[in-house]
């Protein structure tokens, strides 16, 4: 990775104005001693090198019962780009295993902080920070590879709470092959990115009578319970939310 590519400037009209918070307010700023680890993991992953520009060190407590992070914070040195990724990255892997942690990608970390759907929260320039993170947090998670995983773990693999929304415009005009291809669009964008923290897939197989939205899970969705419980939940709240209110979605299992 190139020097100039580190240490450009950005200029912050080109950022989200969520990624602007992060920056102005990193509540995920600082560090775990090991004296102040209670009984977890501590777990450090570096990434970078202050000489080069730009630096992240992760610190995460892990239960060493289940390999859930229980706490996250980071330090970094750089530019203004890497300090938010880096508090965003935080929040994200709370909560989650460490193997649903190194699942996450650059574009989940952008699609966090987001302002609208699609409108890129970080200048393309940025990317090299983003994925500096992604290392760090690579690094982390090697640090807890030995740690056993809970095989009855189903904490959602996305946020629990969606909000109301209006639906996609015109919905109801709109011709089946279109309806099917907005619902893609939607998975692809809400759901997809947060189920492959845990491994698992989706498929949309059909959508019968304009109402019944029919999927089936891949991975390893289809073995886990919050298939029916919290995740199909989540996953039915965004499509009514960003597609038609009186949409039900309904898994098929094999």
């Amino acid at each position: 990775m190139g020097f100039d590519a580190l240490t450009l400037p950005f200029p912050w009209s080109r950022y989200s104005k969520k990624l602007i918070a992060k920056i102005e307010r990193a509540h995920n700023s600082g560090f775990f001693a090991p004296e102040e680890s209670r009984g977890m993991r501590l777990a450090v992953g570096k990434e970078g090198e202050i000489e080069e520009g730009n630096c992240v060190w992760f610190f995460w407590l892990v239960d060493p019962d289940d390999g859930i992070v229980v706490d996250a914070k980071f330090q970094a040195f750089g530019q203004s780009a890497l300090i938010g990724a880096a508090d965003a990255a935080c929040d994200l892997v709370v909560s989650k295993n460490y193997d649903q942690a190194r699942r996450i990608t650059a574009q989940l970390l952008d699609k966090a902080l987001q302002d609208r759907l699609g409108d890129a929260a970080f200048p393309e320039e940025t990317v090299p920070h983003l994925y500096l993170v992604i290392s760090a947090i690579e690094k982390a998670a090697e640090q807890c590879l030995d740690i056993p995983l809970a095989m009855n773990y189903v904490a959602p693999p996305a946020p629990e709470i969606v909000g109301e929304g209006e639906g996609y415009p015109g919905w109801k005009d709109l011709a089946l092959k279109r309806k099917i291809a907005v619902i893609e669009h939607i998975l692809d964008e809400e759901v997809r990115p947060y189920i492959a923290l845990d491994g698992g897939g989706i498929t949309l197989l059909d959508l019968k009578d304009d109402k019944d939205v029919v999927i089936s899970y891949q991975g390893n969705c289809t073995s886990c319970y919050s298939a029916v419980g919290a995740t199909l939940s989540y996953i039915q709240q965004v499509i009514q939310a960003k597609v038609h209110p009186e949409l039900i979605v309904t898994p098929e299992f094999e």
